[in-house]
């Protein structure tokens, strides 16, 4: 009972995260499937001693404890929004990305991976981007993302 307890508080304390967050989807994986659920319609999880159920308004999941490996909340991507080329405050130009705010700054390639970061200081900051091969590039800067053609 305890340990029921435990588990439904941490699942509360989770969902409540989750939906702060906002999450789309949870996932159910278990030893032989994986199961999207949308979030907007799970109205409860509850747990037994052998059983997981995650109530809906299309009905209720019911899964074995044994076999369940994990659940968890995703933001599954719904649509693709375009990045400017430039942005206040951040702007690349002649091989050079001038950056106006302090913080750090990453930049990723074409494939998503994460290829240099940088700690930029003070106003009028500048990282030389020159040495990068010809792509796309990813920068990230606070809340602001820009992408770089060079």
């Amino acid at each position: 009972m305890k340990c029921r307890m435990i588990l439904a508080f941490m699942l509360a304390a989770v969902m409540q995260q989750a939906l702060a967050d906002d999450y789309n989807t949870l996932t159910v994986k278990t030893n032989t499937t994986e199961e999207d659920i949308t979030l907007s319609i799970v109205q409860k999880i509850t747990f037994s001693t052998t059983e997981a159920t995650v109530h809906t308004t299309d009905g209720n999941y019911t899964y074995a404890l044994s076999e369940l490996d994990k659940m968890t909340f995703a933001s599954k991507a719904t649509a693709i929004k375009q990045l400017p080329e430039q942005a206040e405050g951040l702007v690349y130009e002649s091989g050079k990305l001038k950056v106006s705010k302090s913080g750090t700054l990453r930049i990723y390639n074409a494939n998503g991976t994460l290829i240099r970061i940088a700690n930029v200081t003070g106003q009028g900051g500048q990282v030389d981007l020159t040495s990068l091969p010809k792509g796309l590039y990813i920068v990230s800067h606070g809340k602001q993302n820009i992408k770089i053609l060079k």
